[in-house]
């Protein structure tokens, strides 16, 4: 008799807003530099603070996010290799 397999999951919610967020991060990213750029372009000299801002509080909320995945993922890991070692039989 061959060893059961376990059924695939599927992506996890935590990782897919993780996923999502980091994509979300990006664009904003993307887009606030490429407002700056074309700021820099037309010779605009002013002090653009709102989007300063703008970026780091989309950055630290990712960063604040992916701080308490790892946590998380790290308490799983813990608990599926405890699992596994109980669940491992030894060879005579």
């Amino acid at each position: 008799m061959g060893k059961r397999e376990k059924p695939r999951k599927g992506l996890e919610f935590s990782k897919l807003i993780l996923c999502f967020e980091t994509l979300l991060v990006g664009y904003v990213s993307h887009r606030v530099l490429g407002f700056v750029g074309q700021a820099i372009a037309v010779g605009y000299t002013g002090s653009l603070p709102y989007l300063t801002t703008f970026i780091t509080a989309v950055w630290a909320a990712y960063g604040a996010s992916v701080s308490f995945y790892q946590q998380k993922s790290g308490r799983e890991n813990v608990k599926k290799i405890e699992a596994s070692a109980v669940n491992r039989t030894p060879d005579a």
